[in-house]
């Protein structure tokens, strides 16, 4: 095998690790307990050794293309003499055939559903800032009124004015990356 084909074949075996990783988090899997598992029939394509919950390597089926993680199940609990043993079982992880379309379709289904808290804290931000400032013109004023010298008034205030004005650079950053966010 040439070099370059050795650096797509890891290109391609990262991107399906990340791929499964992914469908598994969305749900998109079948879990069962299978006797036998034919190993034969199936590629490793665990990518630099970074196993699911560090037991679970990504197989993919050499005909049709689908992809599943497999847990040798053993009768022996310890890591240095598993190898030895032979598993009475497996722990398949059958995930979903999606293509590529689909895959990015559910990909960004899953996003608007977390969506809800994300407009949650939006809005609380925004109100926020509100009260924040209005807090601040009335202590401001309170101060100044109660206070009459300049230097007496800013170090009361200082600091309470310095986080408004930060407040107030960052909050149309959050709502240029809010709206960028409903945007995708």
């Amino acid at each position: 095998m040439k070099e370059f084909e050795k650096l797509l074949l890891e290109e391609n075996k990262r991107k399906e690790t990340e791929k499964a990783l992914r469908e598994i988090q969305l749900g998109l899997f079948e879990q069962k307990k299978e006797e036998a598992f034919p190993l034969q029939d199936y590629t490793l394509m665990t990518y630099e050794n970074k196993k699911y919950k560090g037991l679970y390597d990504l197989y993919c089926h050499n005909e049709n293309k689908t992809f599943c993680y497999v847990c040798p199940l053993t009768e022996n609990d310890k890591e240095d003499e598993t190898k030895d043993i032979p598993p009475y079982a497996y722990d398949v992880i059958y995930l979903e055939s999606l293509t590529d379309e689909q895959y990015e379709q559910v990909k960004a289904a899953a996003v608007h559903e977390n969506s809800k808290w994300i407009d949650i804290f939006f809005k609380t931000s925004v109100v926020l800032y509100i009260v924040m400032l209005l807090v601040t013109i009335i202590l401001l004023i309170s101060v100044s009124i109660s206070q009459r010298d300049f230097v007496s008034v800013m170090l009361v205030m200082g600091p309470i004015i310095s986080m408004q004005v930060l407040y107030t650079v960052l909050l149309p950053i959050l709502m240029i990356l809010y709206r960028n966010y409903k945007g995708n």
